[in-house]
């Protein structure tokens, strides 16, 4: 049987990492929603009015862009969960000694 001399992770430190690659993927579906967006009115002719097609496309767009950020602050001001060593239930810094 073959052993690494690598810990297990902490549960506080799983979380951390996994609030750390939800953020990048949330943020680079931001970022890239957000340059599409900037990318058609800007740099597709559209003519001296915006058409229906285009229209409706930033009107379905829009509340995912405000859905990812809401969803992306969201997940970097959640604070994790106290730390419990003895296992009781009772975060140890609410415990009276």
């Amino acid at each position: 049987m073959l052993k690494t001399s690598k810990s297990r992770y902490t549960p506080e430190q799983l979380n951390v990492r996994l609030r750390f690659i939800v953020g990048l993927v949330l943020a680079g579906c931001l970022a890239f929603a957000l340059a599409m967006m900037i990318y058609g009115l800007l740099f597709v002719y559209q003519g001296s009015e915006l058409t229906a097609v285009d229209a409706e496309f930033f009107k379905l767009l829009s509340p995912v862009v405000m859905f990812l950020t809401g969803t992306l602050s969201g997940v970097m001001i959640a604070t994790g969960s106290k730390r419990d060593t003895d296992g009781d239930g009772i975060p140890d810094s609410e415990e009276t000694q």
